[in-house]
């Protein structure tokens, strides 16, 4: 709620000011928002007293959607819990033998606290130790504990606010925000005008530039999530220190005069507060990592020329900023400017006509002479009809079974941990043939130490192995990595190596660019895994250097992956995803699914299922693409033709004659 509260209180701020700017004509605002109003004076002077009355700090009347944000962002984020009791209040939590037997009825009281799936303690168990815990019961009540927590959450009750008037355009959910929407008011019935919600929100994207396109109506927590990381606090609350880039920005000469106008200096200070890339440079990551600056060069060179001789020097100079920032693709970064120099990158927003007009706040015809320009760019470059940010893959991974793994139901008879060599025999009353009976016959028990340990390969996977696979050996940008769940952003030529990467290092298998070992202890037979970084390699230095624990060699993930197309919305994009992990490559027999899907501009969908364990093999027939180029199906023909020319559909050139006798 803090957030959002410093947000609305920036956008009262920064609208207001911009409104009084003396460069600021509010006729112009109105005729550029109702070019039709233009012989309609009554309708146009309603329109200009609603900005006169929005410029004036002294009229707090205008500004009455506190309530609305508040309704809105308290009605999104509800916690919920769960518990249950731990041992026995009239006993203690351990229990020793007593003539040879345990007190049955502390061993009852523990089986009714947790519900074991199965017999506790079993009879090797019984024989065998000399004093009980909880401890042993730990999976139990782990696996009752998520059974509590699922009936608590799908019983909750939620207060949803009521939604007047205009939803939001991105999401379709709660109402869009407008200063005069009063919700104590409108709760009941109708929302603000259609026209006053088209006309703020054009002022919106002038008093944000390149943050809003006047198009869109956001919701009050869509306005925040958008906005928080610069505006709402949240990158100077993590260390970054925003006002000396501020100050940086807004000193930097160029030439013989400033480079930026203010609105380009705005936009420049919160894009250099960006630490997430926009899918045109997701997409085009690996291309300007490999491309050695040749065609990337000379496609930004090319396309600059151009808006040089069409546009004012004031739009040139605003291409040059926008096409040499920061990608945020790490690896990307790093290869075309190892010495960090201001705005020596690339962006991949160059390629994209619709996403460059945006960030250079171009009006309708502007925006159509820039796609002309770009698209001639892309012919004399060489890229054809397409280029290196038309498409990108999302991709969505889950551990299959985690469930069974808090219970201990995955966890293997005790011989698999026990180093029986290790353990001192020399007592009196040791019984080799009852430890070997144990040992082969008791299943591992889930206790609290074993429970450290799912956490440390968790936290290993989620915090270590995914960063460093995703931004440090591939060019993707990790979305979220908790636990076993993991969200990552990719140029299509990194999927199908970057999926074998991750399912090893969740397994604990070979890696496939042999920088881990994964044999910690030959003679031990532990279903438990490993990957160390290899000593002397000098991509995995920056590691901590010792073992890092995995989820074992039986561990297995399904995953939903989507390649994009880039005109597709995100919230489309994201819906399908979700659909493909959960509702289609979880579903598979024996779960360890893959469900592929291309998502086309004009909304059509391709789908392939495969199950995890042949991705391995699928990839390797796949590189010996020349030995089967005649058994390849027509749907991986369709693939390559729709699909950006470089895909690494195979490690080879692939000669492909469309019906109109085109070779690509």
């Amino acid at each position: 709620m803090g957030i959002g509260d410093k947000i609305r209180k920036d956008i009262r701020q920064k609208v207001t000011n911009f409104l009084n700017e003396e460069t600021t004509k509010l006729a112009s605002i109105i005729k550029e928002v109702f070019p039709e109003l233009e012989n309609k004076p009554d309708e146009f002077n309603k329109y200009l007293k609603e900005l006169t009355d929005l410029k004036d700090e002294n009229k707090h009347g205008c500004w009455e959607w506190r309530t609305l944000w508040e309704v809105q962002l308290s009605n999104t984020w509800e916690p919920y819990w769960t518990a249950i009791p731990l041992g026995n209040p009239e006993k203690g939590l351990a229990i020793e033998r007593d003539d040879n037997a345990f007190d049955e009825t502390w061993l009852k009281n523990q089986d009714n606290i947790s519900q074991p799936i199965v017999d506790l303690p079993d009879k090797f168990e019984t024989d065998f130790y000399q004093f009980f815990n909880v401890g042993t019961w730990w999976g139990s009540i782990q696996q009752r504990l998520g059974l509590c927590l699922n009936n608590v959450k799908y019983t909750r009750n939620w207060e949803i606010a009521t939604a007047p008037g205009e939803r939001s355009t991105i999401s379709g959910k709660f109402s869009a925000v407008h200063p005069r929407f009063n919700w104590g008011k409108f709760s009941e019935g109708r929302g603000t005008a259609s026209g006053s919600m088209r006309l703020f929100w054009n002022v919106m994207s002038q008093a944000y530039p390149g943050l809003f396109n006047g198009s869109e109506k956001l919701n009050a927590l869509e306005i925040t999530k958008r906005m928080a990381w610069v505006y709402g606090g949240v990158a100077e609350d993590l260390g970054i220190d925003v006002q000396s880039i501020v100050k940086k920005i807004k000193s930097r000469p160029s030439g013989e005069e400033k480079a930026f106008e203010l609105v380009e200096v705005n936009q420049t200070i919160y894009e250099q507060l960006l630490r997430f890339p926009n899918s045109s440079s997701i997409a085009s990551a690996r291309f300007i990592h490999d491309d050695n600056h040749q065609l990337t060069s000379k496609y930004r060179q090319l396309l600059g020329d151009e808006i040089k001789n069409h546009f004012s020097r004031r739009y040139s100079k605003f291409f040059d900023s926008l096409s040499r920032r920061s990608s945020h693709v790490l690896k990307t970064d790093k290869k075309v400017n190892p010495n960090n120099h201001w705005n020596d990158n690339y962006n991949g927003v160059m390629f994209s006509s619709k996403w460059l007009a945006d960030d250079m706040a171009l009006k309708t015809d502007d925006a159509a002479k820039l796609k002309e320009l770009v698209n001639q760019a892309h012919k004399e470059t060489g890229f054809g009809e397409g280029s290196p940010a038309d498409w990108w893959v999302i991709l969505l991974a889950d551990g299959d079974g985690m469930g069974d793994y808090v219970s201990g139901k995955k966890l293997e008879k005790y011989h698999s941990y026990v180093e029986a060599d290790t353990v001192d025999k020399t007592h009196a009353d040791f019984n080799e043939n009852l430890f070997n009976t144990f040992l082969s016959e008791t299943d591992k028990r889930m206790g609290p130490a074993t429970h450290v340990g799912l956490n440390r390969a968790l936290l290993d996977f989620s915090n270590r192995l995914v960063p460093y696979l995703t931004e440090q050996r591939f060019c993707g940008r990790v979305v979220y990595s908790g636990g076993d769940d993991v969200m990552v952003m990719l140029p299509i030529e990194d999927l199908p190596e970057y999926l074998l990467s991750l399912r090893a290092a969740w397994c604990g298998g070979n890696d496939p660019y042999g920088e881990f070992e994964n044999n910690h202890n030959s003679t031990s037979n532990s279903t438990t895994g490993y990957w160390y970084p290899k000593p002397g390699v000098e991509q995995v230095k920056e590691l901590p250097q010792r073992p890092h624990f995995t989820m074992g060699e039986n561990a297995t993930m399904s995953a939903g992956v989507v390649f994009v197309h880039k005109s597709v919305p995100l919230p489309t994009v994201l819906e399908s995803l979700w659909e493909a992990e959960s509702g289609r490559a979880k579903k598979i027999t024996g779960k360890d699914g893959l469900c592929f899907r291309v998502i086309y501009g004009g909304g059509n969908q391709l789908e392939a299922l495969m199950k995890g364990e042949l991705l391995e093999k699928w990839w390797d027939w796949v590189k010996d693409y020349e030995e089967y180029q005649d058994k390849l199906a027509p749907l991986l023909y369709r693939l390559a033709e729709e699909l950006p020319r470089r895909a690494s559909i195979t490690e080879i050139m692939i000669i492909l004659e469309s019906s109109e006798g085109n070779y690509e």
